[in-house]
């Protein structure tokens, strides 16, 4: 869904922290997640020094992610979102950890145009030709992995996509970013899904609220998201479940990175070491580099 120009904006920025809140509406017919993201895709901008539409895609899929991850109830789960559509971006990866996200493209500095409306073209960086890809290890046992075909590229209706295809769950999902010039405003989304024996005057009254929300990184600019739910779910029993904070973080460490190298098998390590020459690896997610010596390359042959 397309949000409005940045330079059309007026006022104060609406300093609130990026958070999440659960919700039901009816009596629990259907239930709603809103997210802010505003802080957390700037976080992103500047670690990975984004274009305006690498940025615009990152704050809708960080607040996608974020409404997957959240609901995971083990300390150890997490989600991971791969979107791979075909465009500039190459991969977009983000990982959820309960509260706590990170984000990563292949090509975060990709430059697409903006629309004519003056919106970043996000399905541009994208592309439209490919998946997108659902990871939940739950921290035992198989994870959960599932797949559906990308709609659009504009994410908010790819991920409405995959919650039929793959989950089975009728939803509305409103995703977006409001940014420009590397400045994030405001970012953030809403999903309502219908739950087993919604009647068609709850669907209705639902479908019938889709304008409020569908531009919602406007909304969420300068009001609480609490604020904007009473309004919108007015006179349908609302009844706030949750409210809690997100974090941008990245879990990245040189403990890690060894093994990643220990992974890449005995002749990498062995060619490093014939090589004699010090290396460097980075971090996909938070940009982090780490340097290791010859000697520690040996050491994990050793091992």
């Amino acid at each position: 869904m397309n949000d409005i120009p940045i330079e059309k904006m007026n006022g104060l920025i609406y300093d609130a922290k990026d958070a999440i809140m659960r919700m039901t509406v009816m009596g629990g017919e259907a239930s709603i997640m809103m997210c802010r993201t505003t802080s957390m895709t700037q976080k992103a901008q500047d670690t990975h020094l984004a274009s305006d539409a690498a940025t615009a895609a990152f704050g809708r899929v960080l607040s996608g992610t974020a409404m997957l991850s959240t609901v995971l109830k083990e300390d150890s789960s997490s989600v991971t979102v791969t979107f791979q559509g075909g465009g500039p971006a190459g991969k977009i990866i983000c990982v959820g950890n309960k509260n706590t996200l990170k984000i990563t493209a292949t090509n975060p500095q990709a430059e697409v145009e903006p629309l004519s409306s003056g919106a970043q073209d996000v399905p541009g960086y994208i592309g439209s030709d490919g998946t997108l890809s659902v990871v939940k290890d739950y921290g035992k046992g198989e994870p959960y992995i599932g797949i559906s075909r990308l709609k659009s590229g504009e994410v908010a209706e790819d991920f409405a996509q995959y919650y039929m295809d793959s989950e089975q769950v009728n939803s509305i999902v409103a995703l977006g970013c409001l940014n420009a010039n590397g400045v994030v405003l405001s970012s953030g989304g809403i999903i309502i899904q219908a739950l087993p024996g919604i009647s068609e005057k709850t669907l209705d009254m639902l479908e019938m609220r889709i304008p409020f929300y569908s531009n919602i990184s406007r909304e969420i600019y300068d009001r609480s998201m609490e604020e904007l739910c009473r309004a919108w779910f007015r006179g349908m029993d609302l009844q706030i479940l949750s409210h809690e904070e997100l974090y941008f973080n990245c879990d990245c460490s040189r403990e890690k990175m060894l093994g990643a190298l220990i992974a890449s098998g005995k002749d990498e390590l062995n060619d490093i070491i014939q090589k004699g020459e010090d290396i460097e690896m980075q971090c996909w997610f938070c940009r982090t580099r780490r340097k290791f010596t010859v000697a520690e390359i040996q050491e994990l042959l050793k091992k």
